[in-house]
């Protein structure tokens, strides 16, 4: 089963071309990662606003009856239909009711509105929800079989992993409801199956809708990567010089590491061949996907990044911003720092939240020298968002997030280790205290009385002299620059991502305000059998080695005065300009989408 060829020539132009789209995903409500923030970042740009004349977000959801129906789309969220909670706007029940009776779903469908903080940009989404969770086995079984007869995907391989079977069972009805939405103008509409997850219902366009659907396979990231990367004790440092051995041995994944076909993800982004588009957000993903197999030799894979969202900021914003952090600060560890670091990530091993601490510990003793003191933020969260009177509540009690007990509403899962690494780090230290405040969001509401009134997550961002984002594995990532424009010291990994964006836009020239941290860089040559043995002593005598040159160049970089400050700034924002959304959808994804739209129908495909 080939990919479509590229057209000859283009279809004459509609009276209206702007491009339909569909975005199948997990973040199709509440923004949990990377992908949501993507989504976020198109969906208000100008540029792409001006292209596309719908936005339909679909994804999986559950409907209990007691719910709310204002919030079954969230906070930002307008329901236009819900057949459990009798709300029907715009008299879709003709058209929704077969579906959901058919396959014995529930449907939800609205509106989503966004306005992050301090970008001055506001979009909207249509939302397609379904309750999977009372399919229609009948149905069920049949479209696994379709997918393991024509795609040779064994669904009873990974059925009993929910984040597979979820996504099976969306893919029919979802197909059907954007069938039910669609209006022929809209043909054909652009598939995205963002990350695994899309990828049955792209599967189900391919069998049933190549007059009505092109497809293409967002690649977040390469989850087979991701798990090598994550599972062994060498990390980024071990695979990334794996991988590139192997590449020149025309290795590929399964040749170095095994066979794979037990990971349902494997099974499903190794398909994705198959889409009309498979778009990558960086060069170490796209390397990543050509490791997969020989199936991508000849596949043509596109690098679009990611954009960064550019906050207003100026020097009087900046300073007035960091003055409120500093206030926190001060409140939480009892002295103002002169420097502050923040981390906005996720709690998984991949964002290397421990190679902060050992950047920090460098930092400590130098810092001390020059009589300075820093405080660094990491804002993550396990549990989601905690409930306004939890964080009154824990603040009051015991002094969060200065200090946390086990246990929700505070920590929960991967939180509990990282809680206690900052404790055994703040006991250790003096001049550098680490700050870990699990929670979604930045305001007094979500993180309490303690903080600035009128302080926003903008005020976060602007505030901060330094962005940590060492990570062992990062597509691209974007929370990591940020603060760019903001004047921020922006320290990544030489495999994320976002490191090849700004080497692409600054044209290889080093910048003041991006500092990367190379952990592939090996302390003496090592056969591939080595690395693939390399223990996690090893890496973190590595590690300990990047730690000292990383603080080092921090500590030179780091602004002494309001002049170099500004300085920082201005370059910062001279940087961000050029890595922003509209570029990077005028330039790159845009056209992209415009030619998989004008692939020819193949339904023999």
């Amino acid at each position: 089963m080939a990919p479509r060829s590229k057209p000859t020539s283009a279809p004459a132009a509609a009276q209206d071309d702007r491009l339909t789209l569909a975005h199948v995903t997990h973040e199709a409500v509440e923004q949990l990662g990377g992908i949501g923030a993507v989504l976020e970042g198109m969906f208000t740009s100008p540029v792409y606003q001006a292209k596309v004349k719908r936005s339909i977000l679909v994804g999986p959801t559950s409907t209990p009856i007691a719910a709310d129906p204002r919030s079954r789309l969230g906070e930002h969220g307008q329901v236009l239909y819900s057949s459990i909670d009798n709300v029907d706007e715009l008299s879709l029940a003709g058209r929704f009711r077969p579906i959901e009776w058919a396959f014995n779903v529930t449907i939800v469908y609205g509106k989503r509105f966004y306005n992050p903080p301090g970008l001055n940009r506001k979009g909207e989404a249509e939302v397609l929800l379904i309750d999977v969770t009372r399919i229609n086995n009948d149905r069920l079984n049949l479209f696994k079989w379709k997918l393991g007869d024509r795609f040779g995907l064994h669904s009873w391989r990974y059925e009993s992993a929910w984040d597979y079977e979820e996504y099976v069972r969306l893919a029919e009805p979802a197909f059907y409801a954007l069938l039910g939405i669609l209006h022929k103008e809209d043909w054909p509409c652009v598939m995205f199956s963002h990350e695994f997850m899309g990828m049955p219902a792209a599967l189900q366009a391919m069998l049933e809708g190549p007059e009505q659907f092109r497809t293409v396979f967002h690649a977040h990231e390469c989850s087979t990567a991701r798990r090598i990367v994550e599972d062994h004790p060498g990390h980024d440092t071990m695979f990334y010089n794996v991988m590139a051995q192997a590449r020149k041995l025309q290795l590929y994944v399964e040749d170095v590491f095994g066979p794979k076909d037990d990971f349902f993800r494997h099974a499903l982004i190794s398909r994705t061949h198959l889409c009309d588009g498979l778009i990558a957000v960086g060069d170490k993903t796209a390397e990543e996907f050509k490791f997969l197999g020989s199936a991508f030799d000849e596949h043509p894979i596109d690098l679009v990044y990611n954009g960064v969202p550019v906050i207003d900021c100026d020097v009087k914003q900046k300073n007035a911003s960091r003055a409120m952090l500093q206030d926190y600060a001060q409140a939480l560890v009892g002295f103002r720092p002169e420097v502050l670091m923040t981390h906005v990530t996720r709690p998984v091993i991949s964002k290397g939240i421990w190679r902060d601490f050992a950047v920090c510990h460098e930092l400590d003793q130098r810092l001390g020298a020059q009589g300075k003191t820093g405080v660094l933020f990491i804002l993550t969260t396990g549990g989601g968002a905690r409930r306004s009177q939890d964080v009154l509540t824990m603040e009051q009690h015991y002094g969060w997030p200065r200090n946390h007990r086990v246990g929700y509403p505070d920590l929960v899962g991967p939180e509990v280790s990282i809680g206690r690494d900052v404790e055994e780090f703040n006991a250790r230290h003096r001049q550098v205290q680490i700050v870990l405040v699990n929670q979604f969001g930045w305001s007094a509401a979500r993180i309490g009385k303690r903080l600035p009134k009128n302080m926003d997550m903008a005020d976060f961002r602007r505030a901060t002299d330094i962005e940590f984002g060492m990570a062992t594995y990062e597509p691209f990532g974007i929370s990591p620059l940020e603060p760019l424009s903001a004047g921020a010291i922006c320290v990544v990994s030489s495999v994320c991502g976002c490191k090849y964006f700004v080497d692409h836009v600054a044209a290889g020239k080093p910048t003041p305000n991006v500092l990367v941290a190379d952990y592939t860089q090996l302390d003496r040559p090592m056969s591939l059998d080595e690395l693939k043995a390399m223990s996690q002593s090893h890496r973190d005598h590595i590690e300990h080695q990047v730690a000292g040159e990383v603080a080092q160049e921090l500590m030179q970089r780091l602004p002494a005065t309001e002049a170099q400050r500004a300085a920082l700034l201005r370059s910062g924002q001279a940087l961000a300009a050029h890595l922003g959304w509209d570029q990077v959808l005028e330039e790159g994804m845009i056209p992209l989408l415009q030619r998989i739209r004008a692939i020819p129908s193949s339904n023999g495909k």
